[in-house]
């Protein structure tokens, strides 16, 4: 089960209730208006939730990506070094060693 990073909120957008804890009604006209305003703030709710989530992935993906680029930049000097050892490299200069063979034949 994966474990959960980040969350929206709120979840139920239009859950709400039109009276208060002593069963009192909170709107005494127009609930069908009083439960869409409560909707619709809770959708641009969701939304500036949905907004700093976003902004905290691509700041992590951020972050991400300036290691990548600092371990790329090590591993770009190491292919320059080596590409110049190599350019440097001449083989007829190295010493070959001479080793004496004989041939034996095998009479059968």
């Amino acid at each position: 089960m994966p474990f959960v990073e980040r969350v929206v909120e709120p979840k139920f957008l239009s859950r709400t209730s039109l009276r208060d804890e002593n069963g009192k009604q909170k709107v005494t006209d127009e609930e069908l208006q009083a439960v869409t305003n409560c909707t619709l703030s809770n959708a641009l709710r969701q939304l500036a939730s949905l907004v700093l989530l976003a902004e905290d992935i691509f700041s992590e993906l951020t972050g991400q990506l300036e290691a990548i680029k600092e371990r790329s930049k090590a591993a770009q000097a190491k292919i320059v070094t080596i590409n110049e050892l190599v350019e440097k490299y001449d083989p007829k200069k190295v010493p070959v060693r001479k080793y004496l063979f004989k041939l034996q034949l095998v009479s059968v």
